[in-house]
């Protein structure tokens, strides 16, 4: 597939300027620039503003200029009904505690629900000039902006969704996010999808088109491409060898409040109330995005369908076929897909653990292959929340290999 040409970048600029004032916020990611401290630029409303920070030593995150952005005030822990309803908030710094100082149910198995933090709609609009990526976030619909990410698989747009605090484990046949709980493991696709269809018909696996609008706001408020550097490194290097759980750590809560990132690659990490997006220590399931014998095929609306993806799901336009091995490399360029994300464009790859996107990326042509995100505890700096699995079967199980709930409230209910 050819490049989408826009534009020049001198004409787009004027077009930011006259723009920005209009509610835009946005950056470009220069692809051909390999530092990752070097690849992203601010446009639009944000033009001037100074990045979100992470202290590793204490955890505490510095908002910069970003305090007051909408997505980031509104994005608050909660107890949330399995039918994708709100019950109750969580008290901020100490999610044991509801916010009025009485006890949560945040280690509750009895509770017809989880933990779940809001994560409030926004429309997007991707595109690519040369090698450059531009992104554009808008709160209001506009012309060529797509709620990315925000759309059920009834095509219903909604106002947010529910991410999981926890990840998966599965208690009584079901699968939930809870403290206190261990991370499911060793099943297959299909058994972690029963998990989560028997914890409501509004659970899906945290997968698909949010993915991609997490990371470009991540990008946006960090302003780096390394996002581990920016947020923290986790629990990618927390492997020990040592039977069943070979380093996965138990769910748990973890102090500080929105953001906590550490720098010694062993603990529990948080990005927007997650674990699940802040800790790196297990490969999180996304079968809404497969790739068929090297071609790549994603779902839009979280529309479930491992067994005939090639027919069910949207083609990208992408053929990994041409990677010729499966082996790790280093994307530094990336597609736009429209309502779906960006993801790792074809070779060659120029970047590294220290370059470009900084996250590892694998497939296997040969397979139907379902993709796996984010990493595990003995990925290292292969991990981060760009890191990209597409190596493995639907069938494949192991230790390190799991799955979270990303809850989809009703259409018109909100936080």
């Amino acid at each position: 597939m050819g490049k989408t040409f826009i534009a020049d970048k001198a004409t787009l600029d004027k077009v930011w300027d006259a723009v920005s004032a209009d509610g835009i916020y946005g950056f470009i990611e220069h692809q051909s620039v390999l530092s990752p401290s070097e690849r992203i630029e601010y446009i639009g409303l944000n033009k001037n503003f100074t990045p979100l920070t992470v202290d590793k030593s204490t955890g505490a995150v510095n908002y910069g200029s970003w305090g007051d952005f909408p997505i980031i005030k509104a994005n608050k822990p909660w107890m949330v009904k399995d039918d994708g309803t709100p019950d109750y908030r969580l008290d901020e710094s100490d999610y044991t505690k509801k916010e009025d100082g009485t006890a949560s149910d945040v280690a509750n198995t009895s509770y017809a629900g989880g933990a779940f933090s809001w994560l409030m709609k926004i429309y997007k609009q991707e595109y690519l000039v040369g090698d450059d990526r531009y992104v554009k976030f808008s709160f209001s619909p506009r012309d060529g902006f797509e709620p990315v990410g925000f759309v059920d698989s009834s095509n219903k747009e909604l106002e947010g969704v529910w991410i999981p605090m926890f990840y998966g484990s599965i208690v009584s046949t079901k699968m939930t996010s809870l403290s206190g709980t261990q991370p499911a493991a060793s099943n297959q696709t299909s058994a972690e999808k029963t998990a989560i269809d028997n914890f409501s018909a509004r659970a899906k696996f945290l997968g698909g088109p949010i993915i991609g609008t997490i990371i470009d706001l991540l990008l946006m408020f960090g302003k780096d491409c390394d996002l581990q550097g920016v947020y923290g490194k986790g629990n990618q290097d927390g492997y020990d060898a040592t039977d069943p759980y070979y380093g996965v750590k138990a769910n748990a809560v973890v102090g500080g409040g929105q953001f906590y990132g550490t720098a010694d690659g062993k603990s529990l990490n948080k990005i927007f109330h997650s674990i699940v997006l802040g800790t790196y220590q297990q490969w999180m399931r996304d079968p809404y995005t497969a790739c068929v014998s090297g071609k790549l095929y994603v779902s839009k609306n979280y529309t479930y369908d491992i067994s005939t993806p090639s027919s069910t799901y949207a083609a990208a336009g992408i053929d990994y076929t041409s990677v010729g091995d499966t082996s790790w490399h280093y994307p530094h360029r990336y597609r736009s897909v429209s309502g779906f994300g960006n993801v790792p464009d074809e070779p060659p790859y120029n970047g590294s653990t220290a370059l470009g996107g900084c996250d590892g990326f694998i497939v296997n042509a040969g397979i139907t292959a379902v993709a796996l995100r984010f990493g595990t505890c003995a990925g290292g700096a292969i991990d981060g929340l760009r890191a990209f699995d597409l190596s493995s079967a639907a069938t494949t199980a192991s230790w390190n290999l799991g799955a979270a709930i990303l809850l989809l409230p009703p259409a018109g209910v909100s936080a």
